[in-house]
């Protein structure tokens, strides 16, 4: 984890153990607030590789990567978030029982990913899907300029998954070893978001 996170930032561990979660999302209606949507930054799919931190203002995730399609929407996040946003081709299929996504990230170098699940009617509320899922920061940059943005939603409406095919490209690249980790994974609907702008941690 030390290799991953920067200063200022620790691991966040539920029962001692630290979590690495490859979270495939579809992003609509993203706009600054109160300006309209940009074309091209408004509705694309991502694929991001988290992990979860504490840190001067508190719990939050820490993100290692996040793969879009929109090339825009790159620039801004990287701009104005100092998020490690790649462009790339990211591609989703959906049908009533399962979600499939594909990544593959040109630079700077190829890394490639893909995870299909089937998706269950079993809700989960346990533990561990508070601790992944209720984060309410999001922390970026390095050291002595580490930025924290607040994370506002609605809990999540989540369902147990199924794991049907997951390659772990965009996880072993991040630096993170899960050969030997037992996987759970969830899926949502989804819920409407409201990130602030980042400032500097206290």
């Amino acid at each position: 984890m030390a290799r991953v996170i920067p200063n200022g930032l620790e691991p966040d561990l539920f029962n001692g153990t630290a979590w690495v979660s490859l979270v495939p999302f579809r992003m609509e209606n993203l706009r600054i607030r109160h300006l309209p949507p940009i074309p091209g930054t408004s509705n694309f799919g991502e694929v991001n590789v988290r992990t979860y931190v504490r840190g001067p203002n508190g719990p939050g995730v820490w993100f290692c990567s996040l793969d879009v399609h929109a090339a825009l929407a790159t620039l801004v996040a990287r701009t104005f978030y100092r998020l490690p946003y790649y462009h790339g081709e990211v591609s989703e299929t959906q049908a009533a029982t399962t979600s499939n996504w594909k990544v593959r990230r040109k630079r700077p170098e190829v890394v490639a990913g893909e995870l299909e699940i089937e998706k269950l009617s079993t809700p989960v509320n346990d533990l561990l899907s508070v601790f992944l899922t209720a984060r309410w920061r999001l922390y970026s940059g390095r050291s002595k300029k580490l930025r924290v943005a607040q994370v506002d939603h609605p809990p999540w409406d989540l369902s147990e998954a199924k794991i049907k095919k997951c390659t772990t490209g965009l996880v072993d690249h991040a630096g993170f070893d899960v050969s030997e980790a037992t996987p759970t994974a969830y899926w949502s609907p989804g819920v409407p978001v409201r990130v602030t702008a980042p400032k500097l941690t206290r």
